[in-house]
């Protein structure tokens, strides 16, 4: 899956592997976001070359998974009837932790995960909704929770 990955998607304090020696490099998330440092920054948080084992492993190796993250409801509410949309949208502002981070996953200043996206698009469709099941945007960057 090709990504949209800005270096400005890695958290603060998240550690970067520079090792050009390493066999997992080209899977590693912490090697995928060193070659992604803006040559603006000039120091941070790193893995040492000495972290990779005589066994070749590293106890600090991040699997590089892409996830498909999304934002915006516009397309969600297009069919939905005006007696159901608040009722829809209180639901989902329950789910989202409240009425300010509903409208910040709307306006993209937090992305939806794919497990929020599958929670969301089925309480849409057990609510009788079934057309239009698509966020307005989409991103796709990597997961970097452990």
């Amino acid at each position: 899956m090709e990504t949209d990955f800005q270096f400005s998607d890695v958290p603060t304090g998240y550690q970067l592997c520079f090792n050009k020696e390493c066999p997992h490099k080209e899977t590693c998330l912490r090697w995928v976001a060193a070659n992604k440092v803006p040559n603006t920054l000039k120091w941070g948080p790193a893995v040492y070359p000495t972290a990779l084992e005589a066994d070749g492993k590293c106890p600090y190796f991040h699997k590089a998974t892409p996830k498909r993250m999304a934002w915006g409801f516009g397309n969600l509410f297009y069919d939905v009837l005006q007696r159901d949309a608040k009722g829809i949208r209180i639901g989902l502002q329950e789910y989202l932790g409240g009425r300010s981070n509903f409208y910040r996953y709307a306006r993209g200043e937090k992305m939806l995960s794919p497990e929020q996206q599958e929670w969301i698009l089925d309480y849409f469709r057990k609510r009788g909704y079934t057309k239009n099941l698509t966020f307005q945007n989409y991103y796709v960057t990597y997961d970097f929770r452990h």
